[in-house]
């Protein structure tokens, strides 16, 4: 979105947040009227953001032609590529500030409402358990490489992370893509609806067990937490378990993926963009466990934040204040 959008809008990401936690009663279609104050914050905060993204696409319209004279947004040519090559359809179909407001709206939303919860949790998680916080590390050092460069002035440079191997992180690290899988299980409540196309029956895995009619023109519910919380499918099913998801071949090399549990969804309408989530959240959790030591505020053990129903990912309406310190790196003179 550039610097410019963030200066005058600082607002904008709070109100995203506000508008989450309301997510799902805007999804019933309920007013702003009806007296529940989560639905009237996530009314008025979708309402806000709309209007600041109308303002911010009309100005980038009279950038794109050339008008640069508002000095509130001086600053537009740090806007990233992919907006530009929105703005580039946008323009060529004629869409109105209003709908151009409302596609970036959708997508800031998608893009932070669940990867970044669910990396919030893989810390905690992680940094939660010393051994396992060591272990990860190990795995990971050979695709995330940290370096301090030595200037011989009094004032050390700070770590950089000079390269990072996303492929590496998701390919070849089962224990920490193990720790997604967990925490896709336990930190996310997502729902599955479909529409029954024709009769049919379902049948349960238990051959006594009784089948269900299930006829066309009917919905069907699926809460995912339900089965991840199973004890049928998983041991101890509310214990988080690093290394639960991970299967070795006869050569003992260790690979991890999502096995039954299903958090994208599942058949056509499976998120389309799970791949580039993963990548996302492997990045992420790599890049701040490899640069930061972290502690609870005050020592003593770490206090796992309690659960709040959102879209997804779960979110927390508890504090959660920390002791980050910057780690230790190899000098490259």
């Amino acid at each position: 979105m550039g610097s410019d959008f963030l200066e005058n809008n600082p607002q904008f990401f709070d109100d995203i947040w506000i508008l989450d936690r309301g997510f799902l009663l805007l999804a019933t279609g309920l007013p702003r009227w009806a007296p529940i104050p989560t639905l009237t914050r996530a009314h008025i905060a979708r309402r806000n953001n709309l209007r600041r993204l109308e303002t911010f696409h009309a100005v980038m319209d009279k950038h794109w032609d050339g008008d640069n004279s508002d000095p509130k947004w001086s600053s537009l040519d740090d806007v990233g590529d992919l907006l530009k090559a929105r703005m580039d359809v946008y323009r060529k179909h004629k869409l109105s500030f209003r709908a151009r407001a409302a596609a970036e709206h959708a997508l800031m939303w998608a893009a932070n409402a669940n990867s970044n919860s669910l990396v919030f949790w893989m810390i905690n998680r992680i940094y939660a358990d010393k051994t396992l916080l060591a272990m990860i590390r190990e795995e990971i050092a050979s695709y995330v490489k940290v370096e301090r460069v030595e200037t011989g002035l009094p004032i050390k440079e700070p770590p950089r992370i000079t390269s990072l191997d996303v492929d590496g992180l998701c390919d070849k690290c089962p224990l920490l893509k193990s720790c997604y899988v967990e925490c896709l299980r336990l930190d996310t409540s997502s729902w599955s609806f479909k529409t029954i196309k024709q009769d049919f029956v379902l049948q349960s895995r238990e051959k006594e067990a009784q089948g269900w009619l299930l006829r066309k023109g009917e919905y069907v519910h699926v809460a995912h937490d339900l089965h991840n919380t199973d004890p049928n499918y998983f041991e101890n099913p509310m214990v988080f378990k690093a290394d639960r998801h991970i299967k070795y071949d006869e050569k003992r090399v260790g690979t991890a993926d999502m096995g039954s549990i299903r958090p994208y969804g599942g058949g056509t309408s499976m998120c389309k963009g799970r791949a580039f989530a993963l990548k996302e959240v492997m990045m992420f959790t790599a890049a701040i466990v490899s640069m930061w030591d972290i502690e609870p505020a005050g020592g003593g053990n770490w206090k796992m934040p309690k659960h709040a129903k959102a879209t997804g990912v779960y979110s927390t309406r508890d504090d959660t204040r920390m002791w980050i310190k910057a780690r230790e790196a190899p000098t490259d003179g």
